[in-house]
């Protein structure tokens, strides 16, 4: 089937028509392909380029070139359209893309460039500049004390720079494990099994039922500040943000022990109080357990000494039903904090923990957590006491449980058991 073009006097195949009409209301395409679809549109049906450009508001000349470039390729089109109508829209918009254009020869090769980012990737000390990081007036005079150029702009090793992904003027925090240089089959280890436990986790989400373990992620938020903004925050208007005191009143501080369900991404037994010792852990601990008395459970956790101290053992010991841990120092899996360690992990346990790697926090889902409740509540809410501040909390998990609790997404290698 063909249409007729009114203002050429020849026939469109109506596949054509129907891609130009697709691509002149997709609104996720570059705007030119839309503009340049609807010239085309509007062509076929016999409007003129000076009617076609007082619709669109586009100069008639444009109207005339790009009509002249698509019929030109109009033959090619109708044969796509014919024999794969699968690549006509990549064969349109090909038609409708700009045609690369020499431009100004470029004053800097490939090597000079290779040098330039070379200086840019070395730190400002290497070239005799007592700075902590480039700026670009700087990096433009290592660059011309080095004779790599006789001059340059800044401009010009920006453009460079950006073109490379290059941002020298930028820094991240980050703590490496040394567990990972001490001894890196235990860390590989650990990360595979923390990895396992949380694909099981999605394998439980994902077919439901009544699975008989139960995921947790645990660890501590500690000096939780009980901050009073002097004055009141202003509200936000139009064309102007909300502001927030500067000043503000110390009431004292809380912790905030934190039981994240990996299948259902609930808070559970959340525990808070003024502080965080092995006792405190131990407790919260066993309130999380008597949820559930019956069930199996495994708790990711950090290596704080708190979760893994004597008191942790005693309480994992009894609710299994083992009676001989030894003593403290001496004898048993109370002997020592790696004594203590090996028996929490046990897989024949029905309660066991998995501990990760020395600062891997990354791997422990709660730690995501934490970074909601302190962005959506802790940063910016004034509080008058530490009860206020601990009755926010409760009433934010409440509100998170019961709204906006959901499984993390966890792609990191993610294998299953065994």
């Amino acid at each position: 089937m063909r249409l007729f073009n009114k203002h050429k006097g020849t026939f469109i195949h109506h596949k054509i028509c129907r891609v130009l009409r697709r691509m002149s209301k997709k609104y996720t395409d570059k705007h030119f392909l839309q503009r340049r679809s609807s010239i085309i549109l509007l062509s076929i049906e016999g409007f003129t380029d000076i009617e076609t450009g007082r619709k669109l508001g586009i100069h008639p000349n444009s109207i005339m070139k790009w009509r002249k470039r698509f019929f030109e390729s109009l033959q090619h089109l109708d044969r796509v359209a014919r024999k794969q109508p699968e690549s006509l829209e990549t064969e349109i918009r090909r038609t409708f893309s700009d045609r690369s254009r020499s431009g100004r020869k470029a004053m800097f090769g490939p090597e000079t460039r290779a040098f330039i980012v070379g200086v840019a990737c070395n730190t400002p000390e290497d070239h005799g500049f007592e700075r902590s990081h480039w700026s670009l007036p700087v990096l433009r005079q290592a660059i011309v004390n080095k004779e790599i150029v006789p001059s340059i702009s800044c401009s010009t090793i920006h453009r460079i720079l950006k073109e490379e992904e290059l941002r020298p003027h930028k820094n991240r925090y980050w703590l490496h494990s040394t567990e990972k240089d001490e001894s890196p089959e235990t860390y590989k280890r650990k990360i595979r099994e923390i990895n396992s436990i949380y694909f099981l986790a999605q394998m439980v989400n994902q077919y439901g039922g009544d699975s008989d373990v139960r995921i947790i992620s645990t660890d501590e938020m500690t000096g939780i500040q009980a901050l009073e903004h002097r004055f009141a925050d202003k509200l936000c208007r139009p064309h102007q943000d909300a502001k927030t005191e500067f000043e503000y009143i110390r009431h004292g501080t809380t912790s905030l022990i934190g039981f994240f369900d990996v299948v259902t991404g609930r808070i559970q037994k959340p525990y808070l109080n003024s502080t965080r010792t092995a006792d405190d852990f131990a407790s919260a601990l066993e309130a999380l357990l008597d949820t559930d008395p019956d069930k199996n459970w495994i708790i990711v956790a950090d290596n704080l000494n708190t979760h893994y101290s004597e008191q942790v053992v005693k309480l994992v010991a009894d609710r299994c039903g083992i009676s001989d841990v030894g003593e403290k120092g001496k004898s048993g899996p109370l002997k020592s904090a790696q004594s203590r360690m090996d028996f929490l992990t046990d897989w024949t346990h029905r309660i066991r923990f998995a501990f990760t790697p020395k600062h891997c926090s990354w791997m422990n889902q709660i730690e995501i957590w934490f970074g909601i409740i302190n962005r959506q509540l802790l940063r910016r809410k004034s509080f008058l006491s530490v009860s206020h501040l601990e009755q926010s909390i409760i009433t934010f998990i409440d509100q998170y449980n019961e709204m906006f609790a959901h499984p993390f997404r966890w792609t990191y290698q993610t294998t299953p058991l065994g």
